[in-house]
């Protein structure tokens, strides 16, 4: 069975961001109170450290819907290989990217290696998986403030290239699993996250309940998401008292300011107060069940609509969803397109100074430039749902993943694709 609803929620994951990368990158030269800096404004508020999170835990999602077969019939270390090597492709892609110059953090090198740390996983029992998830989630955070405090050469944070590798490779390992934009420490809790989901789903499957199994992850998740952003509140409010760094009596809102922005992988800081902020891309304990409960959220909300129900299997999509779905259902080719795109139209744009004056091009940065983006990625997945074909880089991966460990099935034997 294939998942509709994972396949949109796929789509919002990349298309989240897009428009972080290019409609907040406009906003800065904006002017206050225009359109692309109201615009930029709500973009971060929807994706920042929001979108990046949901991809991750939909990657979990696919570790089961990959590995099942393999899992039912016994071969446990195939759905492993098979599961290393697709991270390990990931990684290569990766660093491939960051060939490009590009001011995007790329993700792929980072989400490869949480791939492969969470492989030998695949077929442990769940109560297993979400003791570990925790476990990482209480001390993840800390540690990787702890380490980045206590480092005098930090390394790469951002794009990991084979060049970072030639230089030093241990300071390049370190990166992409501690140091960098998206640290693997932090990514393994949303891939076990989503391999928890993506198990709830096809045993609902199974059992005839999957509109009930998806509208309680999308309450559970609804329920932690809110918990953790108004926990978060109340630690802003008072975090002079928890040891932070402002004097008492600093205004709420100036600190709000100071902790609403990415902070590049890891928390503020080791201290406890740190800790209890929901700051973007802190993998802090309280971002992470935040953003958590977010992804599981709009995956349960999504497969509840699209897929639950006796006549789902039967139903069929219009041009409008099927296109939609056919693009999610590509996100490696998506996402690869939007960053060579970005790095020959936006990086460009941002060596003019002259821009931070008269503003980005219509095509390079700002709500103009995510439209286009966002219409090729459209007009990719219209494209594919048409030759009801996969996107190019998940049959190559597919590909390669198959010559690698094979598929277990006779020759000449299919069967239907699932998510």
């Amino acid at each position: 069975m294939r998942y509709v609803g994972v396949d949109l929620a796929r789509f919002l994951a990349i298309a989240g961001m897009m428009a972080a990368h290019l409609v907040t990158i406009g906003g800065m030269a904006a002017d206050p109170g225009s359109f692309a800096y109201s615009a930029a404004a709500l973009t971060d508020t929807l994706t920042e450290g929001i979108a990046a999170p949901l991809f991750a835990v939909l990657g979990g999602v696919s570790v089961v819907f990959a590995s099942r077969r393999q899992l039912r019939d016994g071969r446990i270390g195939a759905a492993i290989g098979a599961t290393v090597v697709r991270g390990a492709l990931l990684i290569l892609i990766g660093l491939i990217l960051g060939l490009i110059e590009t001011p995007v953090a790329i993700v792929l090198s980072y989400y490869g290696t949480a791939m492969l740390l969470v492989a030998p996983l695949v077929a442990v029992r769940g109560w297993i998986l979400a003791a570990l998830a925790g476990l990482l989630t209480a001390v993840g955070g800390p540690i990787n403030a702890a380490v980045r405090t206590g480092l005098t050469v930090a390394g790469p944070t951002g794009s990991l290239t084979f060049e970072d590798f030639g230089a030093d490779w241990v300071i390049a390992v370190r990166a992409l699993l501690l140091t960098g934009e998206y640290p693997a420490l932090t990514w393994c809790v949303y891939l076990l996250l989503g391999i928890l989901v993506g198990r709830a789903l096809t045993a609902a499957s199974a059992r005839g309940s999957l509109g009930r199994a998806a509208a309680v992850i999308a309450g559970v998740g609804a329920a932690v998401a809110v918990a953790a952003q108004l926990f978060s509140e109340m630690v802003i409010r008072n975090v002079a008292a928890l040891g932070g760094p402002w004097v008492p009596g600093t205004d709420p809102a100036a600190v709000r300011e100071l902790v609403a922005h990415s902070s590049s992988g890891a928390p503020l800081a080791p201290e406890l107060w740190a800790q209890l902020i929901a700051t973007p891309h802190s993998g802090s304990p309280v971002d992470i069940l935040r953003t958590a409960g977010i992804a599981a959220l709009v995956i349960g909300l999504l497969v509840l609509v699209s897929d639950a129900g006796p006549t789902a299997r039967d139903r069929r999509l219009g041009p409008v969803l099927g296109t939609v779905r056919a693009a999610g259902a590509a996100p490696l080719t998506i996402y690869t397109l939007h960053i060579v795109a970005t790095g020959l139209l936006l990086e460009p744009a941002l060596q003019d100074p002259q821009v931070w004056i008269t503003g980005f091009p219509w095509w390079a940065a700002g709500v103009s430039a995510f439209v286009l983006q966002l219409a090729g990625a459209l007009a990719i997945g219209a494209i594919l749902a048409a030759l009801g074909r996969r996107g190019p880089l998940e049959a190559a991966v597919s590909g390669v993943v198959r010559v690698a460990v094979g598929d277990g099935r006779p020759a000449g034997a299919r069967t239907a694709r699932g998510n």
